[in-house]
C-alpha cells in the first residue's frame, strides 16, 4: 500500500477537526466527509486491499494512512472539478476508455469465478499423463545465447537450419547482433507442459528458440537432464492450478471471442481504415529437418507456478 505519510496525516487532521468542510460528525458506516462526499468503511477497506497487520498500532497507522490517501484524492479531484477539467473532450475520452476497461475486467473476473475447479479424477488423470512434470519431473540444464532480435524478417529463416549454438553465435556475429552467453535451468514444473513435450522431442544436437518480451530471444541447447520427482501433494496442487488456469483461459477466449466475432459483422469502417483481410490458413505441414522448436505462443494457457 503506497502512501505519502507527510501529506496524508495532514489530510487526516483535516478530517478529525472539521470533517473537511462539513460540521456534521460522520456516523455509522461513514468514516469521513470531504465536502459533500462521504468516505465509507467499505471505501477504506477497498483502499487497504486486505492490509491487516497483527499489531494493533500498525493496523491503526495503516488505516489512517489509507484514509488520508482517499481524502487527499477527493480534495484534489474536487478542486479539479471546480476548474471544469471534467468537462474537457480529453477527459471524456479518457473516462470512456477507463470505463470500457473496467467493464471488461469485471466481466472477466465474473467469468473466472464461474469456472468450476477440476475434480480429483481429472487432476489425477492429468498427473498420470504427465510423468515428466511429476513422477519423473525433468530439470533441464541449458546453455543459452541471449540477444535482442532486430527488425529483420530474414533472421528467423536464417536461424531455422541451425543445429548448434556455435552456428547461432556465428550468424549473430556476422550480422553484428550483440549477444550474451549464459547457463540456466528449465524446471518442467514451472513452464507450460507443451513446451516440456517439445524439449523432450529434441535431438541431442538440436537448439531451440524461445521468443520473449521486447524482442528478446533465447537460443538454447540442452546440456543435461536430471530427474527430480515431485511429492504428491505438490503435484496435486500444481495440476489443479494448471487445469483451472487452462479452463479459465478457454472460457474467457470462448466468451470474448464469440462476442467480438459477432460484433465485427456490424462494424462499419471509413474508407482507408478497413482492417486487412485475414490470410488463408496454410495446411499443417511437418517441420523441416533441423527446425528448432519454439516455446508456445502467447495464446497458450499461462504456465502454472510451482506451488509451495
Amino acid at each position: 500500500m503506497k502512501v505519502q505519510f507527510a501529506v496524508a496525516m495532514a489530510a487526516v487532521a483535516c478530517v478529525g477537526l472539521t470533517a473537511c468542510g462539513d460540521g456534521g460528525q460522520p456516523k455509522g458506516q461513514v468514516v469521513a466527509k470531504v465536502g459533500k462526499e462521504e468516505v465509507t468503511a467499505l471505501d477504506l477497506q477497498t483502499a487497504l486491499a486486505g492490509f491487516n497487520a497483527p499489531n494493533a498500532q500498525v493496523r491503526k497507522a495503516g488505516r489512517a494512512a489509507g484514509l488520508a490517501q482517499i481524502v487527499q484524492r477527493k480534495l484534489l479531484s474536487q478542486a479539479a472539478r471546480k476548474q471544469k477539467l471534467d468537462k474537457t473532450p480529453e477527459f471524456a475520452r479518457q473516462q470512456q476508455q477507463l470505463t470500457e476497461t473496467l467493464l471488461i475486467r469485471d466481466w472477466q473476473e465474473r467469468l473466472v469465478k464461474s469456472v468450476p475447479a477440476p475434480n480429483a479424477d481429472e487432476v489425477n488423470q492429468f498427473i498420470a499423463q504427465h510423468p515428466d512434470l511429476y513422477s519423473a519431473r525433468k530439470r533441464f540444464a541449458v546453455d543459452v545465447v541471449r540477444f535482442v532480435a532486430p527488425n529483420d524478417p530474414t533472421l528467423g529463416k536464417a536461424l531455422q537450419p541451425m543445429h548448434t549454438l556455435d552456428e547461432v553465435r556465428a550468424l549473430l556475429t556476422e550480422r553484428k547482433i550483440p549477444f550474451a552467453n549464459n547457463a540456466t535451468q528449465i524446471d518442467a514444473l514451472s513452464v507450460d507442459p507443451r513446451f516440456v513435450d517439445q524439449l523432450l522431442k529434441l535431438k541431442p544436437d538440436d537448439v531451440f528458440i524461445v521468443p520473449q518480451a521486447n524482442n528478446a530471444v533465447i537460443a538454447g541447447h540442452i546440456s543435461g537432464v536430471k530427474v527430480d520427482p515431485v511429492p504428491n501433494d505438490i503435484a496435486v496442487r500444481h495440476a489443479t492450478e494448471y487445469l483451472r488456469r487452462q479452463r479459465v483461459q478457454e472460457a474467457v477466449n470462448r466468451q470474448f471471442g464469440s462476442v467480438v466475432q459477432q460484433g465485427l459483422k456490424e462494424v462499419k469502417y471509413a474508407k482507408g481504415y478497413e482492417p486487412p483481410k485475414p490470410a488463408a490458413k496454410p495446411g499443417a505441414a511437418p517441420a523441416a529437418a533441423g527446425s528448432p522448436p519454439t516455446a508456445p505462443a502467447a495464446a497458450a494457457p499461462p504456465a502454472a507456478k510451482t506451488p509451495g
